[in-house]
């Protein structure tokens, strides 16, 4: 039985993953009117659309999504084979990443780096975000995030949690007071967390010696979804701002004196453990299993 859509599927792939004609032909190095062609033979030969498009939009139908994962599957599951009969150790093609903005730049920017002279011959696509992603629909093998527990239909493995403890610069200390106890963590004014999900307000703080515990509700005028943001209020004296100390890893050793822990003999119980996710199949593309194994081992002490 002849299936006339396979030669399509390299063209619907980079697609739907590029989310543009022009950006499809520019990854397959052919012209735009062939690309556009080639999704209208497609989308004929099935008798259903793919894309819905006009001069200003670009948008998946829910057949065009189904379709997409079902070929991307197929796609890699060859690539598999074609691995495996060629006996190749080249580690080739296209990799998709997306990672959390807040600690995907603090924990990835340099073992990227390291990754792609190990394995020049891909191609590698970081897009850092805090937005809830469909690896699958979005069109990326990897990601890091931050979750409690992985979505279904996906493996996860587990890197780290964030332990969080309250900080300030010296001049905001300076100016509003010391304090001794979690309790008076009121006085001062708070840089928040914040994202489309959730707000990071409320913390129970454990004192490390004597195990009392107490439950404080932060309240703060400002509130952002970046940490990185959160940490340049403290710097500039906005307030008071909880933060896991990698937060804090790249600042100048001078700036880095500058900041103060609050309550240090308190602690807080990690939140918001961070994964490296990638879609549950029972073949992965040899360039997806190589790199989630560098990171894995990697990330494993950090």
């Amino acid at each position: 039985m002849e299936i006339k859509w396979l030669t399509y599927i390299p063209i619907y792939i980079a697609l739907c993953e590029e989310k543009s004609i022009a950006g499809a032909a520019r990854r397959l190095n052919c012209s735009n009117a062939h690309v556009s062609r080639q999704l209208k033979q497609l989308e004929d030969i099935l008798s259903v659309q793919l894309i819905q498009r006009t001069t200003r939009q670009f948008n998946l139908t829910y057949d065009g999504v189904e379709f997409y994962k079902q070929v991307k599957y197929l796609f890699e599951s060859a690539e598999v084979i074609n691995e495996k009969l060629c006996s190749t150790e080249k580690v080739v093609g296209k990799l998709r990443v997306a990672a959390s903005a807040s600690f995907g730049a603090i924990l990835l920017t340099e073992p990227l780096a390291q990754f792609y002279q190990a394995y020049p011959r891909l191609e590698i696509e970081i897009i850092f975000t805090e937005s809830p992603l469909d690896l699958m629909e979005s069109g990326f093998d990897v990601a890091f995030f931050m979750t409690d527990s992985p979505p279904e239909g996906y493996v996860g493995h587990y890197l780290r949690s964030l332990h969080c403890k309250p900080f300030a610069h010296e001049s905001y200390i300076k100016s509003h007071g010391e304090i001794e106890h979690p309790s008076e963590l009121d006085k001062y004014n708070h840089i928040l967390y914040r994202n489309t999900e959730f707000m990071l307000d409320n913390w129970t703080f454990q004192n490390k010696t004597t195990k009392e515990e107490v439950l404080i509700k932060l309240k703060g005028a400002f509130s952002v979804n970046l940490v990185s943001s959160m940490v340049d209020a403290m710097l500039s004296g906005c307030g008071v701002t909880m933060l896991d100390d990698l937060a804090l890893s790249k600042l100048p050793q001078e700036k880095r004196k500058e900041v103060i822990q609050l309550v240090p003999d308190w602690e807080t119980s990690p939140i918001l453990p961070l994964y490296i996710l990638y879609p549950k199949r029972e073949h992965l593309p040899k360039r997806t299993r190589v790199f989630v194994d560098f990171f894995r081992n990697h990330l494993k002490g950090v």
